[in-house]
């Protein structure tokens, strides 16, 4: 469904491209052939914004062949007016100017929309993006929607109060941010669509006048990491006193078990030495 939908937009631009062209080209050779030489010039700009418009990296290519194509009707149907060949050929060079800094600017705002596409689908953290004038969310990556409860579709669209509902922490983060602080880490609470609230650091990454990108981190999950961390340690250090208390248990056994043998032994060894003078005392008589 969705790549047909997509092959409908290609042809319809298409269309509307050819559609555009097809009427300066009959423009130009209608106005050629009785004497106006005036409005048919300004009949190719139409194709040209849109060829911009749609396929901005083929804008240059395009321009130039439908200038080519503009200036050799002037060319043959003008009947070797100087007058008009020095207007086509200025309109020529105005042709091929226009594109190259339209497209160049729409080649622009195509990477800007792609690097900040690739931010949001590709980093560990929450991203949003909002308009500062409107004060409404334009995008949302997965990440953060999955947070707070919500579709990326739900968020995209409504307004940054939805679940930044501190209207006042808006205020003083854009102070922070105009003020050109982009570097800020911002707490926030931010509320999901189940009602939780959910406490976030907001950090600015990208500022322009129609939009803030902002990452977001949860400090919710951090706080349950931190948690299991210090319970793991803490079972550590348990496990650690409860294994040094049976080494000590088992160093005392040996060491009463040491003394108990010294002792037998001492008495033994003793025992003979006792015997001798009785049986001296004995054999004297």
């Amino acid at each position: 469904m969705g790549s047909q939908t997509l092959e409908r937009e290609v042809v319809l631009r298409l269309f509307i491209i050819a559609f555009a062209s097809v009427v300066a080209i009959l423009g130009t050779v209608f106005s050629l052939m009785h004497g106006i030489s005036v409005v048919f010039p300004f009949l190719y700009i139409l194709p040209i914004i849109c060829v911009v418009y749609f396929s901005p990296k083929r804008a240059v290519l395009f321009t130039l062949g439908i200038s080519i194509v503009y200036i050799g009707l002037v060319y043959l149907l003008g009947g070797f007016n100087p007058a008009l060949i020095a207007i086509s050929t200025a309109w020529f060079a105005i042709f091929i100017t226009l594109a190259v800094v339209a497209s160049s600017y729409a080649n622009g705002i195509l990477e800007e929309k792609s690097r900040i596409r690739h931010i949001m689908e590709n980093t560990l953290e929450g991203i949003f993006c909002f308009d500062p004038g409107s004060w409404k969310i334009r995008e949302v990556n997965q990440k953060c929607a999955q947070w707070l409860l919500y579709s990326r579709t739900d968020l995209k669209g409504a307004p940054v109060s939805t679940v930044w509902t501190d209207t006042a922490a808006h205020h003083r983060f854009m102070n922070e941010v105009k003020a050109g602080n982009t570097g800020v880490a911002f707490d926030a609470l931010f509320r999901g669509k189940n009602g939780g609230v959910i406490r976030v650091v907001v950090s600015p990454l990208y500022v322009t006048k129609e939009m803030v990108l902002c990452s977001v981190v949860n400090m919710t999950d951090a706080r349950v990491a931190d948690e299991e961390i210090r319970q793991t340690l803490e079972d550590l250090e348990r496990q650690v006193r409860e294994r040094t208390a049976h080494l000590e248990r088992i160093n005392d056994e040996l060491r009463t078990e040491i003394l108990e043998r010294r002792r037998l032994e001492q008495t033994l060894l003793s025992g003979p030495i006792e015997d001798t003078p009785k049986r001296d005392e004995e054999e004297e008589p």
